[in-house]
C-alpha cells in the first residue's frame, strides 16, 4: 500500500462531529497531540514494567497508528498529498543530516579561466597599528620565490571588547577549501570572472560579498554563545537554514546543509590555531578540499 492509497482510505473514516465550528478544522490537530501523548504513555509503560510490558511493539504499532492516521486527516483537509510530505521531508533531512563528501560539490570555477589555485598559501601577520589596535594583513604566497601580495587592507577586531574578529579571514578561506568559495577573497585575488559578464555581475560583485561577509558574521555571533565551537560537530539546523537563504539564487546554493556544517567545523579548527599562535601560515586546497595550518 503506498501513502497516497491509505490516505484515501483513511478519508472515508473521517466522523462527522455535531461541533461544525471550521468544520471540524481543529479536531484532526487535537487528536495529533492526543495521540502523540498515547505514544508517550506507551514509553513510560516500558520504563516502568520493562520486559514485563510484553506488548509494547503492538501497543506502540497501535498508536504510531492512529497518530498516522490523524495526519492523513489533516493533510486531506488541506489538500496535501501523504506522499509529497513524505518526499518532502527526505529531501529535507538527506539535505541536512546525510553524510556527503565534500569533495562531491563540484568545481564553482571549473570551465572559467580566473579559477582559484588549486593549491596555496596565506600568511596571516599580527602588528600592532598606529593606534594601538592589534592589526593583522593577510599575505598570499603567490609563488615561492615571488614578493608577498597583500590581499586587503589590514583587519582589526571592529569591537570595543577584543575578539580576535581580526583574523576572520579564515573562515572565508575555508569556503574555498572545503566549498571551492568565496566572493570576498576572489575579489582580493583579483580573479573575478570578467569572461562572463552574467557570471561577473550575478556571482562576483557586491550582492554575493555582502551575504558571505554576513554568513561569516551570523556563524561567529553564534560560536560566541557555543563556546567559539571548541566542542561542537553540530550547528543548530535553524543557523544552517539562515545560512542557505543568504545564498539563494547564489552557486554555491548547491551546497547542503551537512557540507555547510562540516565547513564550519573544519574552518573553527583551523581558525583557533591561528588565534592561539597569533598568527601563521595556512594551506587551502579547493581540489583536496583541505584547510590546514602550517604553523608560522
Amino acid at each position: 500500500m503506498t501513502l497516497d492509497e491509505y490516505q484515501k482510505k483513511a478519508v472515508g473514516t473521517v466522523q462527522q462531529y455535531k461541533s461544525k465550528d471550521q468544520e471540524n478544522f481543529f479536531l484532526g490537530y487535537l487528536g495529533l497531540a492526543g495521540e502523540a501523548g498515547s505514544v508517550l504513555t506507551t514509553l513510560k509503560k516500558l520504563i516502568r514494567d520493562g520486559e514485563g510490558y510484553g506488548s509494547f511493539n503492538e501497543k506502540l504499532t497501535e498508536e504510531l497508528g492512529d497518530v498516522l492516521w490523524y495526519i492523513s486527516s489533516i493533510a486531506s483537509h488541506n489538500n496535501i498529498s501523504l506522499e509529497d510530505i513524505a518526499k518532502n521531508n527526505l529531501i529535507k533531512t538527506q539535505d541536512r543530516f546525510d553524510e556527503v563528501d565534500l569533495k562531491t560539490i563540484p568545481r564553482l570555477d571549473k570551465s572559467y579561466v580566473e579559477q582559484f589555485p588549486d593549491s596555496f598559501i596565506i600568511n596571516f601577520i599580527e602588528e600592532e597599528g598606529e593606534n594601538g589596535l592589534l592589526e593583522v594583513k593577510m599575505l598570499w604566497e603567490k609563488n615561492p620565490n615571488d614578493e608577498l601580495i597583500e590581499l586587503g587592507d589590514p583587519l582589526t577586531d571592529n569591537s570595543r571588547i577584543p575578539n580576535a574578529y581580526r583574523y576572520h579571514d579564515v573562515f572565508h578561506l575555508g569556503h574555498i577549501a572545503f566549498l571551492g568559495w568565496s566572493p570576498v577573497i576572489r575579489h582580493l585575488m583579483k580573479l573575478k570572472r570578467k569572461s562572463d559578464s552574467i557570471t561577473l555581475d550575478a556571482e562576483d560583485r557586491g550582492r554575493p560579498q555582502v551575504a558571505e561577509e554576513a554568513i561569516t558574521l551570523i556563524i561567529y555571533n553564534y560560536a560566541k554563545g557555543n563556546k567559539m565551537l571548541r566542542s561542537s560537530d553540530r550547528i543548530d539546523t535553524e543557523l544552517l537554514n539562515t545560512i542557505k537563504q543568504l545564498v539563494v539564487d547564489l552557486e554555491v546554493a548547491c551546497v547542503s546543509s551537512n557540507q555547510w556544517e562540516k565547513t564550519i567545523i573544519e574552518s573553527y579548527k583551523i581558525f583557533h590555531e591561528v588565534v592561539e599562535n597569533r598568527g601563521g601560515k595556512v594551506l587551502v586546497s579547493p581540489v583536496d578540499r583541505t584547510l590546514k595550518y602550517l604553523g608560522k
